[in-house]
């Protein structure tokens, strides 16, 4: 059962990726993939998607599940957490500017401009607010200010995690068109994995420690 469990979260984000990569391929109104703008804002959405799973994956790293010990030991996930922690703050910060591009290419207007307009759309704020606090957790981390930091606040800038990832999930459903695609199953899977993602991390992490302490 625990050597099944380690292949949900990876199984889950493949399908999730090629399911947008198929969408995305064969849109009935033409492929992202056709032109230039198109493919800016395919990796812009692909930048955003790539952020979220690998928020979502270090959530799961770092829930102390016990399915994660048959990986090689209670050493690996921690070292997989610092290593990706480096490289998901570049997809979360590419997201923005790519998906801007594009929309300041369709509408013939400046990047600036832009930018000021996306920054008034529905759970836009909300969602920059997030991505500040996950990638300032990123750079607390380093070893220049985590050494400054005591270990309380550290700890408190990795629990704003938990709200960066809960702060994007708005402009998710408002703005991103691949979960109100008419064919449903890229949104089935993207929920599925958050709620898998939420309920794991929970659990492992905050309901069943505090069971275990009542005990």
């Amino acid at each position: 059962m625990k050597k099944a469990q380690l292949f949900v979260f990876p199984l889950l984000a493949a399908a999730i990726l090629w399911l947008w990569y198929y969408d995305n391929s064969t849109a009935p109104f033409g492929s992202f993939f056709a032109d230039g703008p198109g493919l800016v804002m395919a990796f812009g959405r692909l930048a955003g998607i790539i952020g979220a799973l690998g928020v979502m994956g270090q959530l799961l790293v770092m829930s102390r599940a016990p399915w994660l010990e048959p990986l090689a030991g209670p050493g690996l996930p921690v070292k997989w957490h610092h290593r990706a922690g480096l490289i998901i703050p570049l997809a979360l910060l590419a997201h923005p500017p790519l998906v801007v591009w594009h929309h300041a290419q369709a509408a013939g207007i400046s990047f600036a401009e832009q930018y000021r307009s996306v920054l008034g759309w529905e759970d836009v704020p909300l969602a920059a607010a997030g991505e500040f606090l996950i990638i300032a957790a990123v750079l607390l981390s380093l070893p220049f200010f985590r050494r400054r930091l005591s270990f309380g606040a550290w700890h408190r800038t990795h629990l704003a995690v938990y709200l960066g990832l809960a702060l994007s999930i708005g402009h998710q459903l408002e703005l991103g068109g691949d979960l109100s695609a008419e064919k449903p199953y890229f949104a089935w899977l993207w929920y599925g994995l958050l709620a898998y993602t939420a309920t794991s991390a929970a659990w492992y992490r905050l309901i069943k420690p505090r069971l275990a302490k009542a005990a």
